[in-house]
């Protein structure tokens, strides 16, 4: 089977090609399948058996594939049900890349992100000088600290308040923080999940270089898409670009849970809400980061917290991973709205989150659907609980 610690090309996935049980479970949790009318060949399951023709040389990689091989989140379900444990996204991005050098991907959308990322260091296009304009007076960076916040192109240029509440609770907490706002440029998400490998190193290597210059032990950042690429890509570059790597990268979600399970945080106001959850799914399955949100969210006084029948490991997508978003808006919307209406027949007054990219792609749609229930960040309760929110007062940050 294909050794996930090296940089993997299509033809080392033959084996586990061979391996697929052809039992559908794949096929029976894909959000993409659940809205493709019911063509097997948009499932996990029909991509494999094209996948294992195309390198028996008995199928061609036509644009129709290719539009296949892109409507995918990226979420992994499929990898929590597979009978025969093929490692079907890493599989999947290998295809996306095949495509890429056969000069037939990425889809439109991802070839802007592409060059968005190469011109702007971020794939919305925004100045680098604007990374920092989410800081408010009362944010202090340290000059040197054990621990270096990487703010992500998302919650930087997108959902401010996610980043301005996991600051706000290190300095309550006591915990000092650098932030190279300014300097640092995009994880390398957006185009290594939609196979464009070689586009991606350039940003790769800069950020490696920032992180060892910086003499921080510690990285953390809010984006569940930026932590997974953090942990599982970085490594495998740095490897291939001989690189050292002096820095260990964390999600915020695990310093939060730390500080209340140590007691170094004090919460104190009530908030009276009934809450559900949704595992971001590079924040869960990737991960492994399960019980880390809920433990903020039990320790809350007075907060009602309701599971959604899909949680966990099980937990359904948002659609917003795999570049989908940018280049199937619709279908993106459609796979969100069938997770906000799970959320909704809970009960709750609120959806929480703990990944930026979710947490947009909530709050469009939920606009869409005339606001029947309130998104927030996990961190967001956390810091009220403290006493404040991201603007240094009290209440909710949105």
């Amino acid at each position: 089977m294909a050794q996930l610690d090296e940089l993997m090309n299509l033809p080392d996935f033959t084996e586990d090609l061979k391996i697929c049980a052809r039992c559908g479970f794949c096929k029976d949790v894909c959000p993409t399948f659940k809205f493709s009318d019911g063509f097997e060949s948009y499932s996990p399951r029909g991509r494999l058996y094209f996948l294992h023709e195309f390198l028996a040389g008995h199928e061609k990689m036509t644009p129709e594939w290719v539009d296949r091989l892109y409507r995918c989140t990226s979420c992994e379900r499929c990898m929590e049900v597979c009978q025969t444990q093929i490692p079907l996204v890493p599989l999947w991005e290998a295809a996306r890349a095949r495509t890429v050098a056969m000069g037939l991907g990425p889809m439109p959308a991802h070839v802007r992100l592409r060059n968005a990322v190469a011109k702007y260091a971020n794939p919305y296009g925004e100045p680098l000088e604007k990374q920092r304009g989410w800081m408010l007076p009362g944010i202090n960076p340290a000059e040197k600290a054990d621990l270096l916040v990487f703010g992500g192109c998302t919650a930087s240029y997108r959902v401010p308040a996610m980043l301005r509440t996991g600051v706000t609770i290190l300095q309550k907490a006591g915990i000092p923080y650098m932030y190279m706002g300014g300097k640092e440029h995009c994880c390398g998400s957006p185009i290594l999940r939609t196979g464009q490998k070689e586009a991606a190193e350039s940003v790769i290597r800069h950020n490696i270089e920032l992180f060892n210059a910086s003499g921080a032990k510690e990285v953390v950042t809010p984006c569940g898409g930026c932590s997974k690429t953090l942990k599982h890509d970085y490594p495998i570059w740095a490897k291939k670009l001989g690189l050292p790597l002096k820095v260990k990268f964390l999600h915020f979600s695990e310093i939060y849970a730390r500080l209340v399970r140590e007691g170094k945080i004090s919460l104190t106001k009530p908030i009276h809400k009934i809450v559900t959850y949704h595992d971001p799914c590079h924040v869960g399955r990737a991960q492994g980061l399960f019980e880390e949100p809920r433990t903020i969210l039990r320790a809350i006084p007075g907060l009602e917290f309701r599971e959604m029948p899909h949680h966990g490991p099980d937990s359904r997508c948002c659609g917003a991973g795999g570049g989908v978003k940018s280049n199937y808006p619709d279908l993106a919307d459609q796979i969100c709205q069938d997770r906000l209406h799970e959320a909704m027949d809970t009960g709750a007054e609120m959806l929480v989150t703990m990944c930026p990219f979710c947490q947009g792609s909530f709050n469009g749609n939920v606009k869409k659907m005339g606001d029947p229930i309130a998104v927030a960040g996990v961190d967001a309760l956390l810091l009220e609980a403290m006493g404040g929110d991201e603007n240094g007062t009290t209440g909710t940050g949105k």
